[in-house]
């Protein structure tokens, strides 16, 4: 008999469908409510309600916005299915702004902040009625634009391109992208008729694409409008109508939903079933561990997405189970490490970046900060930790663990591992930064599996990886 040290060196991301030993020691292949900032493994933070439920919150959620004003003030705005409602500081409630003539799906909200000649104004797209314009403030709201500019139109896709409006989702003419007049000189975004004056002043649209596929989501980069079909992406070059281009993107992708797509920077990231994506300003490529979830991926339910950037942090919510009203996995890509990690406990209807905060519509109609708070909306958080099958250096010989020692604080945490004959568990606190935690457990097997889970939601900070000991001898041929 030998003794042998399985180290994992540091914390990184969860790595799923790998081959055996094919997964580094850092990564995890599942993982939940886990934080590995600087290689460290830490319980998640919580979520803090800031505002109370939505009223009649019985009715299905759809959307949250948050539109941070020149004022100063922090407007809240949440779609239902049937209304949108704006939450009043001076009363604590939620008000009515507007009800739908039509319940609302999902996916028909668009909102833009915009100015409308010096008027700060928010945009609010449905796709079965004409836009909304609304000011701010009072619950005053109306419909944008007008049949003699040609911009009454039901779209859901809005975008500000070199200074104009750009629309598209419109039942009518799904394949029709439509665009607004340049402001300035009397003219407004309002207005998406042809100017008398000149070609590049004017409004206008055009059919995207050679099919009647209809337009699924529209994004504006720096240099170019993106714009999504089924199955293709084509995008728009040029500053005027004189010099429009609409070129198709030569790269083979599965259509994503527009509610899983972001912007970091000036590149578009999307998550699809088939991995993490992001189009560079040419072409559209896989990250390069954009395939880490695929096997988690192709089981999840994407219809109602939500998506949101904050700091260096990409969030996808998407539902798991088919039993959840709403999505019920959180996953988090951060985009300078390259990898993810995974959030579940709560129900997202919808997420929104403002000022470096992550904002939550969560399942029971609160909106919500995320990373702020120890619990869930009072729920403990359940974290855990599993690694891959390790197999040490042979995957001939038996193994008999005999301890795993972290380094670390908090706790108390129980830590399995799993043998292919018997497993074992110990559960107590971390001693500290200075002291190694032994974990007395006893497992069997030719691969073992370390789990570190936090108990009860307990809080813990482990700084020195983990390690793990064990007898091991070569199998009597």
């Amino acid at each position: 008999m030998a003794l042998q040290t399985i180290r994992l060196g540091g914390f990184a991301g969860v790595k799923q469908g790998a081959c055996a030993g094919g997964v580094p020691l850092n990564w995890a292949e599942n993982a939940q409510n886990v934080d590995t900032t600087g290689g460290r493994l830490r319980r998640a933070k919580g979520y803090t309600s800031i505002y109370p439920p939505v009223t009649g919150a019985t009715r299905k959620l759809r959307r949250l916005f948050i539109w941070p004003r020149d004022t100063g003030v922090i407007d809240c705005l949440v779609a239902r299915q049937d209304s949108l409602f704006r939450y009043d500081p001076l009363t604590e409630d939620w008000e009515d702004l507007y009800h739908y003539t039509d319940d609302m799906d999902a996916d028909t909200f668009d909102f833009l902040k915009t100015k409308i000649g010096s008027t700060e104004t928010l945009l609010i797209g449905n796709g079965l009625e004409p836009i909304l314009k609304w000011e701010g403030g009072s619950t005053a709201i109306a419909f944008f634009g007008s049949a003699q500019g040609q911009s009454d139109k039901s779209v859901n896709f809005l975008e500000l391109y070199f200074g104009r409006l750009f629309a598209a989702g419109d039942r009518e003419h799904p394949a029709r992208l439509y665009w607004s007049q340049a402001p300035g000189d009397g003219r407004t975004i309002e207005d998406w008729s042809a100017d008398e004056t000149s070609e590049n002043v004017s409004g206008g649209h055009v059919e995207v694409g050679t099919d009647s596929d209809p337009i699924t989501g529209l994004f504006a980069l720096s240099n170019q409008l993106l714009i999504f079909k089924k199955d293709k992406l084509y995008r728009l070059l040029g500053d005027r109508p004189g010099n429009y281009r609409i070129v198709p993107v030569e790269a083979a992708l599965t259509q994503p939903i527009h509610t899983a797509c972001v912007l970091y920077g000036d590149r578009l990231f999307f998550l699809t079933d088939r991995g993490l994506y992001f189009y560079d300003g040419q072409t559209v490529r896989r990250t390069a561990h954009g395939a880490d979830l695929v096997p988690l991926l192709k089981t999840v339910d994407f219809s109602a997405a939500a998506s949101a950037a904050c700091g260096d942090t990409l969030y996808f919510a998407v539902k798991e189970h088919s039993t959840s009203t709403h999505n019920d996995l959180l996953i988090e890509y951060d985009v300078l490490r390259d990898c993810f990690l995974l959030r579940r406990g709560f129900e997202t209807v919808d997420l929104t970046s403002c000022y470096g905060t992550l904002y939550v519509l969560t399942g029971k109609g609160e909106v919500a900060v995320l990373n702020e708070g120890t619990t869930y909306g009072g729920d403990p958080i359940s974290a855990y930790w599993e690694t891959p099958w390790l197999d040490g250096a042979s995957a001939l010989t038996v193994k008999q663990t005999v301890e795993a020692v972290l380094i670390g604080t908090g706790g108390p945490l129980r830590i399995y591992v799993l043998g292919e004959v018997r497993e074992g568990n110990s559960v107590q606190s971390l001693l500290g930064e200075s002291e190694p935690t032994e974990f007395l457990l006893r497992s069997v097997g030719r691969r073992l599996k370390l789990r570190i889970e936090n108990v009860s939601g307990s809080d813990f900070d482990l700084s020195g990886g983990a390690e793990l000991l064990f007898d091991e001898q070569r199998r009597v041929l």
